[in-house]
Order: structure tokens, then sequence, then C-alpha cells
């Protein structure tokens, strides 16, 4: 995956058709009306940054990264995702902070994890609270992997994970 960091001031349009109103850490978002509209969907975070807490009618600054890759299909994928966004030059959301541990993150790439299915009773509800950010994804039965990417990975949360998991066994 090649990563580029692009800015761009405008006004967030947020696609809610995903968005259950309860949680959904993952949020799909476009620029409108800014210096720099985008076509392409970017990824928002909603565990640092709640969606709610973002005035859709306001403009703000974002720093983009946008990313490609050359899939094992054979395809170019694209993927755009925010790393910070400003408002009036105050820093309001960092995806490369850790806010349960209270530092930096590394960007590293994704690895397979348990499958869905065999987690513990209860993990997905803890990862949130207690270790969001580890590099781990867990797939559910049968999902294709076809670009390794980048995440943003806290090594506590990554220890607060196996530690877990090591005292939760399913």
């Amino acid at each position: 995956m090649i990563y580029r960091s692009i800015e761009v001031s405008g006004r967030p349009w947020f696609d809610e058709s995903r968005y259950d109103g309860k949680y959904t850490r993952e949020m799909q978002m476009r620029i409108v009306e800014g210096n720099r509209p985008t076509e392409q969907t970017i990824w928002w975070d909603n565990d640092v940054l709640d969606r709610r807490r973002i005035d859709a009618k306001r403009r703000y600054q974002f720093e983009i990264l946008e990313g490609s890759c050359i899939s094992t299909l054979g395809t170019e994928m694209k993927t755009s995702e925010v790393l910070q966004v400003h408002d009036n030059h105050r820093l309001i959301y960092d995806a490369s902070f850790c806010r349960v541990h209270e530092q930096a993150m590394l960007r590293e790439s994704q690895r397979g994890g348990i499958d869905a299915e065999s987690l513990p009773h209860g993990f997905e509800s803890v990862k949130r609270v207690r270790f969001p950010n580890t590099r781990f994804y867990h797939d559910a039965c049968g999902s294709l992997k076809v670009c390794t990417t980048l995440d943003w990975t806290c090594p506590k949360c990554s220890e607060a994970e196996t530690k877990w998991l090591e005292k939760h066994p399913k």
C-alpha cells in the first residue's frame, strides 16, 4: 500500500445509511463545498471522534491519507482515510493517537487474527473500550482480504488484547 497525504478544507457529508445511531466504528464521509471536493468515500473512525460532534454545516480542515495498492486479484484498490481534523486550526481528531493509552501509535500492516466466530462472547464490546487499536482484523467466515493495508496500532492495545484473549478463551 502506498499512501500520500493531502489537505482539504470543506464541509463533511456523512453516509448515514450504515449508521445505526448507537455504534458504528467506521463511518463513510465525503467532503463537499471545499477547495477539493472528494468523489471517493473517506473512512472515519467514529471511536476517536463521534460523528455526531461534527457539524455538517461547518467547514473544517482535513488531512486525508490516500492509498492505493494492487490487489491479489490484480486490480488497483484505492482507499482514503481521515488522519486529522482541525476546527479553526484547533486539532479535534487525530487517528494516529490512542485515546485509551494516551500515546502516539505506529503505522503497521494488518494481520489476520482469530476468525470472528471463534472469538469469546463479549469480545467486541470489550475491544471498543479497552483495546480498540490493534492490528488484528477478525474476519467473518469466508471473507477475503484482497489488499494488505496499513493501520494505526497501539502497542499497549495489542498487549491488552492478547492478555484478554488468554484469560477468556472460547
